[in-house]
């Protein structure tokens, strides 16, 4: 099946779109930007468990304490066995020394 690109953007149409784009108005200094009203991590992770299902996987969110940072676990269903942790593991123990030899080398009370 082939889908004639042409047919759908045309030359005229792009100049126009580029020109409809430039006549909208531009933020100003001391403008409110206009957000989306806040999402709850709930919705948000209940949606991830949500798709992560539909690839017979299993997401695992924990934090690390000793880092401050989220750690993710993709876990196969069926199995029970971890696919892959993000940040990796390794990686996780090598900022942690990181972080004790800067805390060795400089004294954070100065």
């Amino acid at each position: 099946m082939a889908i004639d690109v042409s047919a759908v953007y045309t030359l005229p149409n792009a100049a126009s779109a580029v020109q409809q784009e430039a006549a909208k108005p531009r933020a100003k200094p001391g403008d409110v930007m206009r957000t989306e009203p806040p999402v709850s991590m709930d919705t948000i992770i209940g949606e991830l468990v949500d798709v992560s299902a539909a690839f017979n996987k299993r997401l695992s969110f924990s934090l690390n304490e000793k880092l401050g940072q989220v750690v993710v676990k993709v876990i196969d269903t069926d199995t029970d066995k971890v696919i892959r942790e993000i940040p990796p593991a390794e990686l996780q123990h090598v900022n942690e020394r990181i972080r004790e030899v800067i805390g060795i080398l400089f004294d954070e009370r100065a």
